[in-house]
């Protein structure tokens, strides 16, 4: 792969987000038809949707421009075109993508040769030392990742903004303790961002082949992470990204404990709540409220980066970390649902 200074890589990628949008745009191609969550809708009903092309436009640029990453970027491929059966409702089954997502993750794992090892529990650590066993944990917890952060992208700017902040501390922690990273992350850093300035204005949806891509792609960096960098807690990553792994554990514990179906799609997620909230109280300005719920959660979200990434180190602060994100999850999610029930 040709060296090429990161301007001449952020110059180019737009260019081809704008022309991939233009593309999309003439041909209505891949446009959000469905609308299940009313909060997509911007200003009114009668706006036409923007395309579900954020996905094919990271994975483009990253197909230009990543270095040494031919599995990644195949298999990433791959994660794409499911996500595009998915949004086009070739593949509307959620236990079918489940399953298609197993396979392809399953067999990336074991020919790139992927594991997740430490815990810093011995009794687990002992079983993980089990090939099979720590072939499945990984899996299991990539298969989390990819599917928390679809439930996350309903909102502008949620999921990007949210994966922009993991992938800018790990950058910067990395530059500042001198820690092993994948230069690629500062790539997909770039591509980030400029499907953030389109999605800011409504201008493009990531759909489920955006949130599956971008997810796979930096499950693989933050596990290689911690792979090279024995002194980071993997515990760390574990506070990076809790929000989408713990959004998909407690959405499927709620739909058991309602005796609902785990795979059916609803409209109780925390952001989905938060934007009814300033729906009702009409605290923003209605045509505001879909990205300003993305940031104000993001914004939360920076601090208590800012606050713990320090302690990459202290596994016993980085739990803290998690569980004090939990206890406010929470917390918020039962006070707002009360709210909305008296606002009613």
């Amino acid at each position: 792969m040709i060296e090429v200074n990161f301007f001449f890589i952020f110059f180019f990628s737009i260019i081809i987000s704008f022309l991939i949008l233009y593309i999309f745009n003439k041909n209505e191609l891949l446009i959000d038809k469905t609308f299940f969550s009313t909060h997509k809708k911007l200003l009114n009903s009668t706006l036409k949707s923007p395309p579900l092309c954020g996905g094919l436009i990271i994975f483009i640029c990253s197909l230009l421009f990543f270095k040494e990453s031919i599995l990644l970027i195949l298999f990433g491929l791959l994660v794409l075109i499911l996500g595009v059966f998915s949004d086009s409702n070739k593949v509307s089954s959620p236990i079918i993508r489940i399953f298609l997502q197993l396979i392809l993750l399953l067999s990336f794992v074991i020919l790139i040769d992927l594991r997740i090892s430490n815990t810093r529990i011995d009794f687990l650590d002992n079983l993980l030392n089990i090939d099979l066993l720590s072939i499945i944990f990984t899996v299991f917890c990539i298969l989390v990742l990819i599917n928390g952060s679809n439930f996350l992208d309903g909102l502008n700017t949620l999921l990007l903004g949210y994966y922009i902040l993991v992938c800018s501390f790990l950058i910067f922690l990395s530059n500042e303790h001198n820690l092993i990273i994948n230069q690629n992350i500062n790539l997909l850093l770039f591509f980030l961002i400029i499907i953030f300035l389109f999605n800011f204005f409504g201008k493009v949806f990531l759909g489920d082949s955006g949130a599956y891509l971008i997810s796979f792609y930096l499950a693989f960096f933050v596990i290689d992470f911690s792979i090279e960098n024995n002194l980071t807690s993997p515990y760390l990553i574990c506070f990076f990204l809790w929000y989408p792994a713990f959004e998909n554990l407690f959405s499927i514990l709620r739909r058991i404990i309602k005796k609902k179906k785990v795979q059916e799609p609803d409209q109780n997620h925390l952001h989905q709540m938060i934007y009814n909230l300033l729906i009702k109280t009409k605290f923003i300005n209605y045509k505001f409220i879909n990205t300003s719920t993305g940031l104000i959660i993001n914004l939360y979200n920076f601090i208590m980066f800012l606050i713990f990434y320090k302690f990459y180190t202290k596994t016993d602060i980085l739990v803290l970390g998690i569980f004090i994100n939990i206890f406010v999850y929470l917390f918020l999610y039962f006070f707002i649902k009360k709210k909305l029930k008296h606002l009613k």
